[in-house]
């Protein structure tokens, strides 16, 4: 049945900036009231706000993205990759409420299988169109997030939600992204098309050079 969209909040951030807490309350805020229909990524690259010290959470896929969007001050964000530049926090909320009350023309659904014993995911997405799309072809992004891990934050004490024993605890992490950075191509992309996508992705013991951070399985979420 047809559905209107959901929202996909990516954030820019950093452990290096005294705001960026703020930010991350916001996002939470927005995903809290609607959390079945909000997705949360924090995206950290490298950058004076963004140190590799433990722990090192920017990778090149984050740098990658991050220079698609126009602007460099944190936190910024953009929300369905709706602007061609990143917005202040002071935005997000509206901006993700306008998205909110329009309609999708397709709907994407997913599953993920892990092999702990050989750290192997195997991921099926489907792509059912209720609509036609305004383009011929789309693209389907897999990301990796990570969730709690624990470390340093500037301003960390302004959202003590996220201080756990001393230590704030990052959340929605990019790690990696299963597809191409920008996806793989999806077609047909009219009304009643139904695109299946099968990946197979080896999950690293460790992510981030130098400084990594152990991928804990335990903690990873996938979003399509």
């Amino acid at each position: 049945e047809p559905q209107k969209k959901n929202v996909l909040i990516e954030e820019f951030t950093g452990r290096g900036c005294p705001n960026c807490p703020d930010g991350h309350i916001i996002a939470n805020a927005i995903h809290n009231s609607y959390p079945d229909r909000v997705s949360l990524v924090s995206i950290h690259s490298q950058s004076n706000l963004s140190p590799a010290s433990y722990p090192n959470l920017n990778t090149p896929i984050s740098s990658t993205i991050s220079s698609a969007f126009e602007g460099t001050s944190i936190p910024m964000a953009v929300i369905n990759r709706s602007t061609a530049e990143k917005q202040s926090r002071t935005a997000w909320s509206a901006l993700a409420g306008e998205e909110l009350l329009k309609d999708a023309v397709v709907n994407v659904g997913g599953i993920v299988l892990v092999d702990e014993t050989t750290r192997t995911a195997e991921i099926i997405v489907e792509a059912y169109y209720t609509g036609d799309s305004v383009l011929p072809t789309n693209y389907l992004n897999i990301y990796m997030l990570q969730d709690s891990i624990l470390g340093s934050q500037s301003g960390a004490s302004s959202n003590p939600a996220q201080v756990v024993n001393g230590q704030y605890c990052h959340m929605h992490i990019l790690r990696d992204v299963i597809t191409e950075t920008w996806g793989v191509q999806i077609a047909p992309t009219t009304a009643t098309s139904l695109v299946t996508k099968q990946f197979v992705y080896d999950i690293p013991e460790v992510i981030g050079s130098p400084n990594g951070v152990e991928v804990d399985l335990d903690n990873i979420i996938f979003y399509a």
